[in-house]
């Protein structure tokens, strides 16, 4: 193979740049997904330990990867047909921080979760409301007013209890979304590692002791990720929310199929 003449200086070439800046973007397009996989399994702990400099690149490069990521279909997800219509949202609110372990707040843990399942429906082509984006985490009354004209609405929380060992996975849900809130919460259990609570990860808001809660009595599903005041599961949680948002995204769209 024989080289352009002056071929160390073809970087200046327009054409060169144009090329390594595609391949660039492509590579980048390629890996995201992986990357933010990487990413997310990273212990909070050591991501804290990240000079401030650095963490200020990083940051950008996450945030580039989450957009790229967002801009790729996913086969396993994307059904080839319009879907139906789903609400996400996230619990409590950016004024009630809900149950809190330390430096981690109920409401702000769900609003990730909450964004990452609207991530993945957005990428299987599923039209969706959301409380908020970000950060942003509307109060129940706004929440509850999404439900309406929804084929299936979901909202996550977290559990809290005064022991520690606590454990486990439940969906609370009217008799009617039953089998949908065992297969939530099968979903979630089987990321975390986690039990199913209740039958087979159902509690029917009947008899549960919190009464009638204004989301389940208007026809929604609240989704209790494991327990905030749990160690094991606040750390499966930080670890592999990602993967656990993408499994209910899955049961999600099936259920939209089905509809």
């Amino acid at each position: 193979m024989k080289l352009i003449e002056n071929w160390q200086q073809a970087w200046k070439l327009k054409s060169v740049q144009v090329g390594a800046i595609s391949a660039f973007f492509y590579a980048l397009i390629l890996l995201s997904e992986q990357f933010l996989n990487v990413w997310n399994v990273i212990p909070q702990e050591l991501k804290n330990r990240i000079p401030e400099n650095i963490a200020e690149w990083v940051g950008l490069f996450v945030g580039v990867a989450m957009v790229l990521a967002r801009l790729k279909k996913q086969p396993e997800l994307h059904q080839g047909q319009p879907l139906g219509f789903v609400t996400v949202t996230a619990g409590h609110s950016n004024g009630d921080p809900g149950a809190v372990n330390g430096q981690f707040k109920e409401a702000e843990l769900v609003a990730r979760f909450r964004n990452a399942v609207a991530h993945y429906l957005k990428e299987a082509g599923v039209a969706i409301k959301t409380d908020g984006t970000g950060t942003k985490n509307d109060p129940l009354s706004a929440a509850v007013k999404l439900i309406k004209g929804s084929s299936v609405a979901v909202e996550f929380h977290m559990n809290a209890a005064s022991s520690k060992f606590a454990n486990g996975i439940e969906t609370i849900a009217l008799p009617s979304d039953k089998k949908l809130a065992q297969e939530l919460s099968k979903a979630v259990a089987d990321t975390f590692g986690s039990r199913l609570r209740g039958d087979n990860g159902w509690i029917d808001q009947s008899k549960s002791a919190r009464g009638k809660l204004a989301f389940v009595q208007n026809g929604g599903l609240i989704v209790e990720l494991g327990f905030i005041s749990n160690a094991d599961e606040l750390d499966a949680f930080n670890r592999k929310y990602w993967q656990a948002a993408k499994a209910v995204a899955n049961v999600l769209v099936k259920y939209e199929v089905k509809s």
